[in-house]
């Protein structure tokens, strides 16, 4: 009874990979089909969003780049030395003000002043740092 249980699944696994098989081959030859439709309909010469084409004179003559310091670059350039310039002067003002007792001192809790320490029975809690002094 053994035996012919494992011939009946040997034949059903046989059966499964054929139709397996059979359907792989089946839809590759399908998706071939729809390639070859869409090549016939579609002219190779025509430009599309896959396939632009030359763009040798597409944008002749719309910016004429000049040697001198009114080029594209040369304004780039500028521009980024100008933020260079800003960024250096915001680092030194964050420089300058984490001397400042406020950020250096732990006492502060990030607060502009020194928080009071009031006696325990008066303590209030602070919306600033979440701790009671």
């Amino acid at each position: 009874m053994a035996g012919r249980k494992l011939f009946v699944m040997r034949y059903v696994l046989l059966i499964l990979l054929l139709i397996g098989s059979v359907s792989m081959v089946h839809s590759q030859s399908e998706k071939d089909r729809k390639k070859q439709k869409q090549e016939i309909q579609v002219p190779k010469h025509s430009p599309s969003s896959r396939d632009p084409g030359s763009s040798d004179n597409l944008f002749r003559g719309e910016r004429k780049f000049s040697k001198s310091g009114n080029s594209l670059e040369a304004k780039a350039v500028q521009e980024y030395q100008q933020r260079m310039k800003q960024n250096t002067r915001k680092y030194n003002k964050i420089e300058r003000q984490k001397d400042n007792p406020q950020y250096s001192d732990p006492m502060y809790f990030g607060h502009k002043r020194k928080p009071k320490k009031r006696p325990v029975g008066k303590r209030k809690f602070c919306k600033v740092c979440g701790i009671e002094h």
